[in-house]
C-alpha cells in the first residue's frame, strides 16, 4: 500500500506543486494530473519535463491521462513511460478512441494501464472495455461508486485481483446533509466514518494497491490521511 496525492494541491504548475508536495513527507507517490493535451498543455509541461522527472527519486509516479483520448496522448506516453508506472485513463468508445488507446498502449505495454470507473453514465463504456482488454488494470474511485449508491467495499472486490489503484474520497451533500437534499458531492475528504474503509485499508496493505487520496487542496488531504 502507498499513499499518493494528486499534482494539484494548491494553485500552480506540476513542477511547483512537487516541490511543495515534497513538503510532506507521508505522501509517497504522485498522480500526475493531465486534463488536456493541446499546444498549450504540450508546452508547459515540455518546460518542465526533465525537472519533474527528476522527483522520480522522491515520489512514485502514476499519470491521470487527458479525458477522450486526444490523437497524440501517445506522445505524452513515450514522453513520461522512464518514471510513470501507472497510467489511468476514463471508458470511451468509437473507432478513433480505441485506435488511440492502442497507440498508447504500444507506447508502455498494456500492463501499465488502468481504466477507471467513473459513473453510472459512462458505465457500459467501462463494462465494455473492462471485458474486451483483460489485460488492462482497474482503478476505483470510492466518491463515484458512493455517488452511484455502490458499496465500495463490494464493487471493489469483486474486482481485486485487476485492481492498481484507488481514487480514495467520500462523498457528501452540500453541508453534511443527511437528508435528501440534492445529489451527492464527491472528491471529500475521508471521515474516517465511512464502514467501508477499514477492510479497503486492510486489502490494500495486503495487495499493494495504490491509495491516491483524491483530493485537491493539501488540507483536505491531510485530512483524508488522519482518517486513514
Amino acid at each position: 500500500m502507498r499513499i499518493f496525492v494528486p499534482s494539484w494541491q494548491k494553485p500552480g504548475t506540476w513542477l511547483e506543486n512537487l516541490e511543495f508536495i515534497s513538503l510532506e513527507s507521508w505522501v509517497q507517490g504522485v498522480e500526475l494530473l493531465f486534463f488536456s493535451w493541446d499546444d498549450r498543455s504540450k508546452r508547459d509541461f515540455f518546460s518542465e519535463a526533465e525537472r519533474i522527472a527528476s522527483y522520480s527519486g522522491r515520489f512514485d509516479f502514476s499519470l491521470h491521462l487527458p479525458e477522450g483520448l486526444p490523437a497524440g496522448t501517445e506522445d505524452l506516453v513515450r514522453a513520461t513511460h522512464d518514471f510513470v508506472e501507472l497510467y489511468v485513463f476514463h471508458p470511451g468508445s468509437g473507432s478513433a478512441w480505441n485506435r488511440n488507446l492502442d497507440s498508447c498502449l504500444d507506447a508502455a505495454g498494456e500492463s501499465r494501464f488502468a481504466l477507471e470507473y467513473t459513473g453510472a453514465e459512462s458505465s457500459a463504456d467501462f463494462a465494455s472495455c473492462e471485458a474486451s482488454r483483460p489485460g488492462i488494470s482497474l482503478c476505483a474511485d470510492t466518491g463515484r461508486l458512493m455517488r452511484d449508491g455502490i458499496d465500495p467495499a463490494t464493487w471493489i472486490e469483486a474486482r481485486a485481483g485487476r485492481l492498481a489503484e484507488i481514487h480514495l474520497h467520500s462523498a457528501a451533500r452540500e453541508g453534511g446533509s443527511l437528508v435528501d437534499a440534492g445529489p451527492l458531492r464527491d472528491h471529500k475528504h475521508l471521515s474516517g466514518m465511512e464502514a467501508w474503509l477499514p477492510w479497503l485499508v486492510g486489502e490494500a496493505r495486503l495487495r499493494g494497491w495504490i491509495l491516491n487520496l483524491e483530493t485537491f487542496a493539501i488540507e483536505e488531504s491531510k485530512a483524508s490521511y488522519a482518517a486513514l
